[in-house]
């Protein structure tokens, strides 16, 4: 019986197969064609300019990602052909995958009986850095780079691929893309990096513990000398050239801190910037001026450190336009426990008031600088009979000044007597009118004092305060960003000029009352003498300072024709400083401030002060019918009273009469209930002048 051949139709199995495979190319080149790779893009940084592009620092995405990015064609040639020839010798060449690194990894793979090169290319990387950047790498994941580097150079330029490359690429410490990385390690925008520095860069992507500049020196110069000589075996460098690389000394930023931190601390404290989504925020800080202002204070203060002097805090604002321009928070801000936030901290603001008290005494009372006022010891009494007694930093008194002198030798007693007279409730609230909220008491809590130095306020709103000095009557709030609208008060271009957006706070004939006392250089004179630190002879000063009585500090405000400026130089340890008089410190270094940033210009405004001619003699201690309390836990015949005058007549001698009885000794014993005292002021042997009080003893 015969049987039937079994026949393979193998025309049938190669035209099925055929058929398949023609389908599954076909599929695969569809596939390649429709589908476009999604590229990761690192988020950017928010970069903080200053007024000239100058990076001042960078707000981080998620707080762990520091990236700026950067078009291909402002990436320098010679950074591009090195990381091509370290990593993608045939990048402009290949379509997908470099065979002769394929065959090269299979062999050192089967070798080495494991898998220890994957053949990558520029384009697999950028699709590893796409989907699973940091993930474990396989067979299956490598095949599917494959494919997806094809579909990657079907839909993407060469340069696009190389772009992402770079901007993407991981330089350890938070950077990604060379952009990022070449601003921290060498704080320099990319296009102003050498070639050595360059080639240091793209070394650290490799492994940064490994090659790391700081931490592994060796490694990195081992690797650094290495691919100088493999470019030059390639012809990217001559050997000129590369001589010059390897000799060329790198420095590399270790700290990479903040080149102007306490101008980053001001913006967090006045909006949460950390929060907003923008590629740059625009500050009015100019670094160029801030650094020379900065040099400025330390060359200053540098001969008074042997005398406790150490620390300055800096705001300068421009006149005009209402931008602050320079910013500084002392010389050492950057150590860490003393990064105290000096603009808006609060601190006894001293004689800074007394402008605005002399504005209301011009304003309410209708004074003017020519009106007299007496300069004489005096008490002021609560409802509950408790004594105010003000005195003068001199500690000596005029008698008969007028406001000019008294506003401009800054003497507290008028200035009390102005405020009483003004009312303090009516101050307060004109110092909330200028925007100075932390006063948040009411007027019985403040009181007289207020005038003077007694109680804190807000720095910073103190200094805008003042701007009403500067702008003819009108108080604009100062302005840092030059964004659209960040902080509450700030207008965008389509409302107008941000310098015009400003209040009217009082008649400009008032504020130039002011003015023109503070600014006149002969009104100064008689409290700081020519030549000082003070007297300009050649700009238009307006100037307003305090020391505190115990030298813990000092500073002063002023404006110039372009600036407003305040300057407040201290101990931060808050140790009196030594053997410094009450004329140096700020002032120095504003005078050299002024003469740095405002050109020459003669100035002679205002006439002379006249001397007062008045004669006077006044007890000064105790005061006319002042109250003394016995401490009855101590003997009566301990228990004095120092006697004290003040005069600016000429004498030759002087004695005291205390109840019809003359004393030897400025001091006398309590041992009545009522005294009656007189000083008399002898000259030639005979009594030219005398004065009289009487004072009351009480349990």
């Amino acid at each position: 019986m015969k049987t039937k051949k079994n026949i393979f139709n193998y025309k049938w199995f190669l035209k099925k197969y055929t058929l398949i495979i023609i389908i599954f190319f076909l599929v695969f080149i569809i596939s390649l064609i429709l589908f476009k790779p999604n590229l990761n893009n690192v988020p950017n940084s928010t970069i903080i300019f200053d007024i000239n592009s100058q990076k001042i620092w960078e707000i981080l995405p998620q707080n762990n990602i520091r990236h700026e990015f950067i078009k291909i064609s402002e990436i320098p040639d010679f950074s591009k052909k090195v990381i091509i020839s370290i990593e993608d010798k045939n990048f402009y060449k290949n379509f997908w995958i470099d065979f002769y690194a394929l065959f090269r990894s299979l062999k050192s793979n089967l070798l080495n009986w494991k898998i220890s090169q994957w053949a990558s290319t520029i384009s697999t990387q950028v699709i590893r850095n796409s989907y699973w950047l940091n993930s474990d790498r396989t067979f299956l994941k490598k095949i599917i780079e494959f494919y997806l580097a094809i579909s990657l150079n079907l839909h993407y330029s060469k340069d696009e691929i190389l772009e992402n490359y770079l901007n993407n690429i991981y330089f350890w410490n938070l950077n990604y893309g060379l952009n990022s990385a070449s601003r921290y390690y060498f704080w320099k925008e990319l296009k102003n990096l050498t070639k050595a520095e360059q080639i240091a860069l793209l070394i650290i992507p490799k492994n940064a513990n490994k090659y790391s500049p700081v931490k592994n020196r060796f490694n990195f110069y081992s690797r650094f000398k290495i691919i100088v000589n493999y470019l030059e075996n390639n012809w990217i460098i001559n050997k000129s050239e590369k001589q010059e690389i390897e000799n060329e000394k790198l420095n590399f930023n270790k700290e990479n801190q903040i080149i102007l931190p306490y101008v980053i601390d001001f913006l967090k404290s006045r909006n949460n910037l950390w929060t907003v989504s923008l590629n740059s925020i625009n500050t009015t800080i100019n670094y160029n001026l801030t650094k020379k202002i900065d040099e400025i204070a330390k060359n200053t203060i540098i001969p008074l450190k042997w005398k406790w002097v150490w620390d300055y805090w800096i705001l300068i604002v421009d006149r005009k336009t209402n931008e602050i321009k320079v910013l500084i928070w002392w010389e050492d801000y950057s150590i860490e426990w003393w990064q105290v936030n000096s603009v808006l901290a609060l601190r006894q603001p001293g004689s800074a008031i007394k402008p605005f008290t002399y504005l209301l005494a011009f304003r309410d009372l209708w004074l003017t600088p020519e009106s007299t006022i007496i300069d004489e010891p005096v008490q002021f009494f609560t409802d509950k009979w408790y004594a105010y007694t003000p005195e003068n930093y001199s500690l000596d008194y005029k008698w008969k000044v007028s406001l000019a002198e008294a506003l401009s030798q800054s003497i507290n007693i008028p200035a009390v007597k102005l405020v009483n007279k003004v009312w303090i409730k009516n101050l307060l609230n004109f110092l909330k009118e200028v925007w100075i909220t932390s006063l948040n008491k009411d007027s019985d809590y403040y009181w007289l004092a207020l005038t003077l130095w007694v109680w804190e306020v807000n720095l910073y709103e103190l200094l805008r305060g003042y701007s009403i000095f500067a702008n003819d009557w009108n108080l604009c709030d100062f302005k840092i960003l030059n964004n659209p609208p960040l902080f509450k008060g700030e207008v965008t271009k389509e409302q107008g000029d941000y310098s015009k957006n400003c209040k009217k706070i009082a008649d400009k004939k008032y504020i130039a009352m002011v003015e023109s006392i503070l600014t006149n250089r002969y009104f100064k004179l008689a409290w700081f003498p020519i030549n000082s630190s003070l007297d300009f002879s050649d700009r238009y000063v307006f100037v307003k300072t305090w020391t505190s009585r115990n030298f813990n500090d000092n500073w002063a405000m002023w404006f110039t024709s372009n600036y407003l400026i305040w300057v407040w130089v201290w101990n931060k340890g808050w140790e009196e400083m030594k053997w410094v008089s009450w004329a140096t410190w700020a002032w120095e270094i504003f005078r050299n401030i002024v003469y740095e940033i405002e050109n020459e210009q003669y100035y002679n405004k205002g006439t002379k002060l006249e001397k007062n001619s008045e004669k006077f003699l006044e007890i000064t201690s105790p005061l006319n019918w002042s109250l003394y309390k016995i401490d009855e836990t101590k003997p009566l015949n301990i228990q004095n009273i120092k006697l004290e005058f003040s005069s600016n007549i000429d004498y030759d001698g002087y004695f005291w009469i205390v109840n019809g009885n003359k004393i030897d000794w400025n001091i006398f014993n309590i041992k009545e209930w009522t005294y009656e005292i007189s000083i008399n002021l002898e000259s030639k042997w005979k009594i030219i002048s005398s004065k009289k009080t009487k004072i009351n003893i009480i349990k």
